[in-house]
Formats: structure tokens, C-alpha cells, sequence
């Protein structure tokens, strides 16, 4: 993770401090939230948790961060409003007993995410290395896990339509 977020990054700050305090300061802010948002997706996708379709191109790998920050942000969203209220950079409190997805602090977090994690993803080449993380190499050859029950010569093929062979009795 030091490649993407340095120990001195905000984002890795941020996800610090949040992880040890979101039920306890009631200071955490949206954008708070979004720089933790973008550590833990980013962290997410190196582990490579669910992740069961690995990302072939960019615009998979985005939608792939992009759909792990909002999990992050709502996550957190809603265990700072069972304890405290969230509040934006301006100061006020916010109401996220609804997690409303148009509400502003969601929508400053989302925004907050995605910035940052736009600015790693352009940075040194960190978007192919991305890509390739997870991809299979190009000469593996996947085997249905099923190949060995159907075999060839136990259809009859001559017709066009395939049917079950004739069983010969003696």
C-alpha cells in the first residue's frame, strides 16, 4: 500500500484515525470519510477481497474501486451516526439517520473518494499495474469442471440431433 498511499498521505491518516475513532470523536468529518473511503477501497482491491471478476480494462477497475468506496462510505457513515452526528467541513451537523444517497456530506464523501482515488490512479503507471494485478496470465487455459462427464462417443451425431447411443443386448 506504500506505493499508492504513503504513511504521511491524508488518506492514510485519515483511514487511521477513523478506524480507531468512529464511535468516540465527534469530529470526523465527511471528507474524513472520504479519504478513509479511498485507503480502504484501494486496500480492498490489492487483497484482492471479493473480487471475483477481476477487472480486463480501466473502466472496470474504476467501476470495481468506485462501487468498494461507496460500500467504505456508507459503512462508515452508518456507525458514526450510531453514536455521534457527522459533520460536513462547514461545521454543521448533518442528519444520516436515512443515509439519504443525495444528501450532501454523502455526496462530499463519494466526491472526496473519488479524487483521490483518481490522483493515485494517474500517478506512476499505478493504473496498469492495477489492471494486471489480478489478471490470469495469458497462457492459462481454462478446463470447464466438467469436461470429463460428457464424452464424445456417447451421443450419436449422424442425424444432426444429438441422442443417446443404443445400448446392444446380446
Amino acid at each position: 500500500m506504500d506505493r499508492y498511499f504513503s504513511t504521511s498521505s491524508p488518506e492514510y491518516k485519515a483511514h487511521a484515525h477513523v478506524a480507531d475513532y468512529v464511535f468516540w470523536d465527534a469530529n470526523i468529518t465527511a471528507k474524513d470519510i472520504g479519504l478513509c473511503a479511498a485507503y480502504a477501497s484501494l486496500q480492498r482491491f490489492v487483497k484482492g477481497e471479493d473480487l471475483y471478476i477481476p477487472p480486463r480494462n480501466v473502466t472496470e477497475l474504476q467501476a470495481v474501486l468506485r462501487n468498494y468506496s461507496d460500500h467504505v462510505v456508507n459503512s462508515l457513515c452508518s456507525q458514526v451516526v450510531s453514536r455521534v452526528a457527522l459533520r460536513n467541513s462547514n461545521g454543521w451537523a448533518v442528519d444520516m439517520l436515512t443515509l439519504n444517497p443525495r444528501s450532501p456530506s454523502l455526496q462530499l464523501a463519494r466526491a472526496q473518494s473519488a479524487s483521490s482515488l483518481a490522483d493515485v490512479l494517474s500517478k506512476d503507471g499505478n493504473l496498469e499495474r492495477l489492471v494486471a494485478l489480478h489478471s490470469a496470465p495469458q497462457a492459462e487455459v481454462l478446463v470447464s469442471p466438467l469436461h470429463h462427464l460428457v464424452e464424445e462417443d456417447d451421443y450419436a451425431f449422424g442425424s444432426g440431433a444429438a441422442t443417446p447411443r443404443q445400448i446392444r443386448s446380446n
